[in-house]
């Protein structure tokens, strides 16, 4: 039931102009939110923070990424590497900043969508289908790395909040804002067409939006969005859209339709799986109780409409396009492409189940909820560390990071007096040594400058360089050697190993649970001409 009196294209009078606050201006409902969203970065950034000793892989990244802005990179768009650079300037590198980074994106989105819900619901039922939507492992688990797809979510939430509040309120800044975070969206990731085209969609199906205002609304929309994307969309050109030939460099085709119906099987299976959680939460919330006042109370009055039509339309959307594009094209679909599509999730089902909620109803879920995020979190945390080195497993997340940046630095300050400014590396090494020197320090990725093209071609030779191989055997075995990289290596003017305690126990002291790593220094041939960019 909304209960906020908004301006329309019907011409309703606007609730401040009645002298009323809108009703998600709850104080003790914005309280309650307040908590939730600290809360959520504080559990688990403390328990990434303080139990990893090294970033994900896609963290590891945008460290290297992140020291030049970009107008792209060579496998996505650039803003979350302006973001995590942002982050740099501010708060220095470190090994929990992209943990910090990722929970504050995931809480930003989840607050987003308790606002929707507003529209919808009372603001304490939209809290419970918020709280609920934060056990849908991508909010949750999923938040260990800073990446793309965790970057995207708080764009794409303020983007379907500004769209339905363009169309129900018919002001012209609201549409212009709807454009400027439809472009930022794409400048996260260019799976961001999904919702947008969801939005596009619910905007053709609902009819009494086909109004001339409402179009030049959408079409002010799209001029803005236009201009934001423009000069990603010249440097694409300028590239011969790198991004796309590295996507359809990795993509896998499936050998036929039923291969194609088999991966889309396995891929929606996962889905439910990260759905669990969120499912089981569900089921708590409203399941029948002895003495449950809500259970014999009238359901609630039936939204309108359009506003149903909206929910299930832009809720459904992303996951049901990228199941649909990945049957036709016969591609193998990651089931990391989910993580964006379950933020209504939440208010879809809240919206749905129409049984009366009450104020123990709303305790009851912070109660679990909160329980919940303190099991993930511990289970997750200790798995990938703890019961990891006990059981001589390598993860990224007991991967000796800090150890590898002091062998690094002991080891160029012991055969030249410049400071080491240039690692020649793949991103996973690059990117420890990055998180974890105070000191602004570039990546030639792989040796390659079309990855680095923010290294000038003379930096190897003027600078010098610190070349990095990691010779680590897996369950996988070693990727074949990169030959830009040896090539570098073959010019080091002196050579060693480093041997990281990786996964070692005390009572295993043998070289298998030791990590090898490859270095090479290339000494600095003119440093008064050190220039990296």
């Amino acid at each position: 039931m909304r209960t906020e009196i908004s301006i329309r294209i019907d011409g309703a009078v606007p609730a401040n102009l009645l002298g009323t606050a809108p009703a998600w201006r709850n104080p003790r409902v914005l309280c309650l939110l307040g908590l939730l969203c600290i809360g959520q970065v504080l559990l688990w950034s403390l328990a990434f923070g303080l139990s990893y000793t090294a970033p994900e892989i896609d963290s590891a990244e945008q460290f290297v990424w992140a020291f030049s802005l970009e107008n792209g990179y060579w496998k996505h768009p650039p803003m979350p590497s302006w973001i995590m650079h942002g982050l740099i300037q501010v708060f220095g590198p470190s090994v929990a900043l992209p943990f910090v980074a990722t929970q504050v994106s995931i809480v930003l989105a989840l607050a987003l969508t308790w606002r929707l819900g507003c529209e919808f619901m009372s603001p304490s039922r939209a809290l419970i289908a918020m709280a609920l939507t934060s056990l849908v492992t991508y909010h949750n688990m999923g938040g260990d790395s800073f990446n793309h797809n965790t970057a995207l979510l708080p764009f794409q939430a303020a983007t379907v909040l500004l769209f339905f509040l363009s169309t129900r309120r018919g002001a012209w800044h609201l549409w212009a804002l709807t454009g400027l975070f439809a472009g930022l969206t794409v400048l996260v990731k260019y799976v961001a067409i999904l919702p947008l085209a969801g939005l596009l969609l619910y905007f053709l199906l609902d009819r009494s939006l086909h109004r001339r205002s409402q179009w030049l609304g959408l079409l002010l929309a799209s001029g803005v969005f236009a201009l934001v994307i423009l000069p990603h969309v010249l440097w694409l050109t300028a590239t011969e859209f790198m991004p796309f030939r590295y996507a359809r460099a990795v993509a896998r085709a499936q050998p036929g339709t039923l291969a194609a119906l088999g991966g889309l099987a396995d891929f929606a299976l996962i889905q439910l799986l990260r759905l669990l959680p969120f499912l089981l939460g569900l089921w708590f919330v409203f399941a029948p109780r002895r003495g449950n006042a809500a259970a014999g109370a009238p359901a609630l009055p039936a939204i309108a409409t359009g506003d149903r039509l909206f929910v299930w339309v832009v809720g459904l959307a992303p996951l049901s396009l990228a199941m649909l594009i990945g049957l036709l094209s016969e591609t193998e679909l990651q089931s990391r492409w989910g993580a964006n599509a379950f933020l209504l999730s939440g208010v879809l089902a809240m919206v749905t189940m129409r049984r009366a909620d009450t104020p123990s109803m709303l305790n009851r879920t912070l109660a679990a909820v909160a329980l919940a995020h303190l099991v993930l979190s511990l289970g997750m945390t200790l798995a990938k560390t703890a019961l990891a080195d006990q059981l001589h497993w390598r993860t990224r997340a007991n991967f000796p990071g800090a150890v590898l940046a002091r062998e690094a630095r002991e080891t160029w300050a012991a055969h030249t007096r410049v400071p080491l400014r240039l690692v020649v590396s793949d991103i996973w090494l690059g990117g420890n040594i990055v998180a974890n020197n105070k000191r602004r320090i570039a990546v030639l990725i792989d040796g390659r400058h079309l990855k680095s093209p923010w290294i000038k071609d003379d930096a190897v030779d003027n600078c010098g360089a610190l070349v990095l191989d990691d010779l680590t055997q897996d369950s996988a075995g070693r990727a074949a050697p990169d030959p830009a990289l040896d090539a570098l290596m073959a010019r080091a003017d002196v050579t060693g190993t480093w041997t990281l305690p990786w996964a070692k126990h005390v009572s295993a002291p043998s070289a298998t649970g030791r990590g090898l790593i490859r270095w090479g220094i290339i000494l600095p041939r003119s440093t008064t001409s050190c220039t990296l960019k």
